[in-house]
C-alpha cells in the first residue's frame, strides 16, 4: 500500500470512528495503537491526527498529545449556531432547489447529515457546502443521541425537507431546539 493510500484509508477510517462517537470525549488518541489497529505506520496516523486538528474532529495540545475534543455546554451552543448560520447561509445563496430524494440511511443521525448536506449543495460557495459538512462532523456524535433527548423526532427532518418559503424559520427553530439542550446532550454522550 502506498503511503498515500494509506493516510487517506486511515484518515477515512479514523474520521468514520469519531463521527460515531465510538471514543468518549477526553480520550487520548495514541499514535502508535491506531497504527496498529490500522496496519500501517506511525507516520500516515500522525498526519491523518494533525489533519483531524485541523478539521476540529482532534484536539492536540504540547505535552498532552492528541484527544477526542470534549465540548462544554457553551461550546456545543456555539457549533450549533454556527452550524445554524451556515445553512441559513446556504439558504439564502441557494440557485438550485433543496433535493427531495428519499434519505439513504434510516437513523436520524444520517438523514440529519443527509439533509444538511443537500441543503449546503444548494449553495454555489464551496466553502459554504465545506463548512456545513465541517461542523455536521463535528455534531455528529451528538445527533447520535438525540432520540434519547429529544422526543418525539419522527418526521421532523421529512418537515424540514418538505418546507419552502419557511425552510429558514424551520432550520433555525431545529437549531434552538437543541441549543437548549445542549446540557443533556452533553451528558447522554459522554455516557455513550
Amino acid at each position: 500500500m502506498s503511503p498515500i493510500q494509506a493516510m487517506e484509508r486511515s484518515y477515512a477510517t479514523l474520521k468514520q470512528v469519531l463521527r460515531e462517537g465510538r471514543y468518549a470525549p477526553g480520550t487520548r488518541l495514541e499514535a502508535n495503537r491506531l497504527a496498529e489497529a490500522l496496519g500501517v505506520s506511525m507516520t500516515p496516523v500522525r498526519d491523518v491526527l494533525h489533519r483531524l486538528v485541523g478539521e476540529g474532529l482532534v484536539e492536540s495540545s504540547a505535552g498532552e498529545g492528541f484527544h477526542v475534543p470534549r465540548f462544554s455546554e457553551a461550546a456545543l451552543r456555539d457549533l450549533y449556531e454556527w452550524h445554524s448560520t451556515l445553512v441559513l447561509m446556504a439558504v439564502r445563496t441557494a440557485r438550485q432547489p433543496l433535493a427531495t430524494d428519499e434519505f439513504d440511511d434510516d437513523t436520524v443521525a444520517g438523514r440529519t447529515a443527509q439533509l444538511f448536506e443537500r441543503i449546503g449543495a444548494m449553495a454555489p460557495n464551496r466553502e459554504i457546502r465545506s463548512a456545513i459538512a465541517g461542523a455536521g462532523d463535528r455534531l455528529h456524535p451528538y445527533r447520535l443521541v438525540e432520540p434519547q433527548i429529544l422526543e418525539p423526532l419522527i418526521g421532523e427532518l421529512d418537515a424540514l425537507a418538505e418546507i419552502d418559503a419557511g425552510l429558514p424559520q424551520a432550520i433555525r427553530r431545529y437549531h434552538l431546539r437543541r441549543m437548549k439542550v445542549v446540557s443533556d446532550l452533553i451528558r447522554q454522550r459522554d455516557a455513550a
